[in-house]
This record gives C-alpha cells, structure tokens and sequence, in this order.
C-alpha cells in the first residue's frame, strides 16, 4: 500500500532540498561581491589602491574566501564545491565587468593605425580562462585544507591550518622577494608615496595570513601542535612564493 507524506514530512524534505540551493546562492552571491569589490580597486589611484588590492583583489583576499568557504561546509564535497564556486564565480564577475563597464580592453591602437580590440577582447579571454583554470585547482585544495582545520585530528588540523597560512601568504613574500622593504624605505621623492603604498601592501599580505593562522588555530586550540604548524607554514609560504612569481610571470607574458 502506498502512502502520501503528511504536511510534516513534506516539511522536512523541503527543507533538506532548499538549504543547498540557499546555501549555493550565497556562496554565489559572496563571490559576485568579491569580484566586484576587485573591478572597484581598478578605479582607486595613488597610495590607497596599494593597500586596497592587497585586501580585496589579491591571492590573499580570494584565498582566504574560499578558505572561510570550505571552513563552515558540512562535508568535504560542500567545502570542495563552495570554495571553488566561490573563486570562480568572482573571476567571472571580474571581467565581465571590465568587458561591459570599463572596457579597458578597447581603444587601442596598433602601429599601422587600425583598432586593437581584437587583441584586446584576445587578451580578456586568455586571462578569464587562466585565472579561471587556476580557481578550479586551487578552489579544491582550500577548501579542504579550511574544512580539515575545523574537523580534522590534532596533527592534521595543525597541519591545515599551518598550510593554509603558507598559501596564503606566498604572494606577500613573493613581493617582498621582488621589492624588499628596505629598499622601498630608501625610496624618497615624488615616488616615496608609492614606495610606502607598496610597503603597505607587502605588510598585509604577510601579517592577514597570520591572523587567519591565529583564528583557525584558537578555533581548535592546536596551540600545543605549533611545531607542526610552523613546518607547514615555512614549507607551503616557500612554495606558494614560487608558484606566484611564476604566475607573475606568465601573467606578463600573456598581457
């Protein structure tokens, strides 16, 4: 005999059937956010935009988004998934709005005095596609290393979150590889402002992976674990400071 589920029981199954979709929309919607917040840098000038792009549209700022993604999932497929959603959905917001609104991909031109948008538009979608390519690797690997912080044994926990730290903080240290402080403080002149704005800049992108560090780690109490943590965060800050002067590179190259 076959028989209908009372009002109650359709209760309970609307609500496990809607909290992944609300849940989806909102990781959506935090990504179309930090993509937007990153498009609205582009407008700021002098010292400001320094401190600005390393807070809201950097390596940093993005990763330790998905890192917060994957650290409230449920399971490890919500924190795969969330986390790499999550980096997606901002690049993709990213540029579109330079291709709509800015458009700073048109109106050049090219030697022979003919229009460059074509290179442009070329430009625009090699670099969607590669900072794309490089959320759907890195969305995963946060996001478990979030969610492993929060849920994982002692010795992984602190490895975790160690390793999160490391990642996070490879492109500070690959600035300061590239632009030590001292020098910019031996910098005066009318470029002493933005000399200080990049200083800026390098001291966040260090000192914010630190505090996330400090949240994840006070979250599980892995105090007692720190020689785990510090292996974690010299090896992956070593490795993540190579992989973004690579980036760099290849970013240049491409235009």
């Amino acid at each position: 005999m076959v028989s209908w589920p009372t009002g109650r029981e359709v209760g309970v199954v609307n609500v496990g059937v809607r909290r992944p979709a609300r849940g989806t929309a909102a990781i959506v919607v935090a990504g179309a956010v930090l993509g937007l917040l990153a498009f609205t840098v582009d407008a700021v000038d002098g010292t400001a935009r320094q401190v600005m792009t390393a807070l809201v549209s950097s390596g940093l700022a993005w990763g330790s988004a998905a890192v917060l993604a994957g650290h409230t999932a449920p399971d490890r497929r919500s924190a795969v998934t969330r986390a790499t959603l999550l980096l997606i959905s901002a690049t993709l917001v990213y540029y579109l709005l330079i291709l709509v609104i800015s458009r700073r991909w048109s109106g050049g031109v090219l030697v022979d005095g003919s229009s460059a948008d074509w290179y442009g538009l070329r430009s625009l979608a090699v670099m969607t596609t590669a900072w794309s390519s490089v959320s759907m690797v890195a969305g995963p690997a946060l996001g478990l290393l979030g969610l492993t912080a929060r849920t994982g044994r002692l010795r992984s926990a602190a490895l975790a979150a160690g390793a999160s730290c490391g990642l996070l903080s490879g492109e500070g240290w690959s600035q300061i590889a590239a632009a030590p402080p001292w020098r910019l403080l031996a910098v005066d002149g009318p470029d002493a402002a933005f000399a200080r704005g990049v200083l800026a800049a390098e001291l966040v992108g260090v000192i914010v992976p630190l505090a996330v560090l400090a949240c994840l780690v006070s979250a599980r109490r892995l105090w007692g674990a720190w020689h785990l943590m510090a292996i974690a965060t010299g090896v992956t800050a070593t490795l993540s400071a190579v992989l973004w002067h690579l980036v760099r590179v290849a970013a240049n190259h491409l235009g």
